[in-house]
């Protein structure tokens, strides 16, 4: 692009009867702007509550976007801006706006303008969100992923689950997380275009997830309850406990740089689950699912796999939690209660072809089904419960 001293010049040069050519520069960098100016991750769903869905989307560069809610008949009803403080969110890349969703499903398209006020648009997009459903539960977990982008669609159309309320990303969705197109071309915009434009998703981070020089922007791109990638929420008679397993090595290792802090992490987690199972939230779930892409059970025994056994194990133990769900070693596995943990312990598999699983969560009032498939369809073994 010109710099300002350029274009006066220029500009210039017109009034001086060289109008042709500048109008000939300026449908030249329109021409790029056009170019360049795209949905790096078209609209994703977040952070579903009993009034709001979060939608977000990142732009390809600075600009300001904008949420059309749709009547039915496809007009538009009312413009949804990011707005802080009474300052709309603008000359930014990634926006999160929170849309009241009236109790129903909803049309929306997302749009934006940016560089000479070129404006773009998504598709048309209607939300499969479940509301009012407080009796059910139906949850995808897919794990493992390491940037085979095309996964995520794969095993999201292959899974048994005719109807999803959330899909849970547990863990290891990248490598390393060096820039933003890491985030948008590896994550972001594939699931957007597999299923998240119209279901929510949780992003529950692994170890590969907290490594590389832009790890420190990752919350930008998620809504996440408190600010912390450790939740709890209910999804019908489901309590789901998600936990942020950190990494796998000391915290002193040399590969670490000094650069972390997850034992201190893991037991501010610890001291903030205590207070969940105290809660009326887990009185009134008629069952407990947690996640953490760290198997505390028939995995390694490194640093990371040890300090979550010792941080949040005797908890899960004391208030009886049906199932813990994890990753990470990339051989799945399903372990019934035993000696050593009176919960189930089931490990999903990848991120090879043919060594891909799924993991559905179906749940009606008192009655609880965790299966785990392989990517062909095939069940490996079962939860039954009520």
């Amino acid at each position: 692009m010109m710099n300002l001293d350029r274009r006066f010049f220029i500009k210039s040069l017109g009034l001086l009867g060289g109008a042709s050519f500048v109008q000939n520069v300026n449908a030249n960098e329109l021409e790029l702007a056009e170019t360049a100016f795209k949905f790096a991750a078209l609209p994703y769903l977040q952070n579903l509550t009993e009034q709001h869905i979060t939608i977000c989307c990142v732009l390809s560069s600075p600009g300001i976007a904008w949420v059309d809610i749709l009547k039915d008949d496809g007009t538009l009803s009312h413009k949804i801006y990011e707005v802080v403080d009474g300052i709309r969110n603008a000359r930014a890349e990634v926006f999160k706006f929170k849309v009241p969703h009236q109790g129903a499903d909803f049309k929306y398209r997302v749009g934006a303008k940016g560089p000479g006020g070129l404006e773009i648009s998504s598709e048309v997009i209607n939300t499969k969100l479940s509301i009012d459903n407080k009796s059910t539960c139906d949850v995808l977990i897919l794990n493992d992923i390491h940037e085979d982008r095309s996964s995520y669609s794969y095993l999201y159309n292959k899974t048994a689950l005719n109807h999803k309320d959330l899909v849970i990303i547990n863990g290891d969705s990248f490598h390393y997380i060096m820039k933003q197109s890491d985030v948008t071309d590896k994550m972001l915009d594939p699931i957007a275009k597999a299923f998240a434009s119209q279901v929510p998703f949780v992003m529950v981070k692994g170890n590969h997830d907290n490594r590389g020089s832009f790890i420190r922007h990752l919350k930008n791109y998620y809504d996440l309850p408190n600010n912390k990638f450790y939740q709890a929420f209910t999804v019908g008679p489901v309590l789901w406990i998600i936990l942020d397993g950190g990494e796998d090595k000391e915290d002193e290792h040399e590969a670490l740089r000094g650069e972390y802090e997850f034992d201190n992490y893991r037991l501010e987690q610890r001291a903030w689950l205590t207070g969940i199972m105290q809660s009326k939230m887990r009185k009134k779930a008629k069952h407990i699912i947690v996640v953490n892409h760290f198997p505390f059970f028939h995995s390694d025994e490194y640093h990371g796999t040890v300090h979550n056994r010792t941080s949040f194990h005797d908890i899960l133990e004391k208030y009886k939690v049906d199932a813990v769900i994890g990753g990470h070693s990339h051989e799945f596995g399903f372990y019934p209660p035993d000696a050593n943990h009176n919960y189930h312990v089931i490990i999903g598999g990848g991120p090879e072809k043919d060594n891909r699983t799924m993991i559905e969560v179906a749940a009606i009032d008192q009655k609880l089904v965790v299966n785990l498939r392989r990517e062909n369809g095939e069940l490996v073994n079962a939860l039954q419960k009520g």
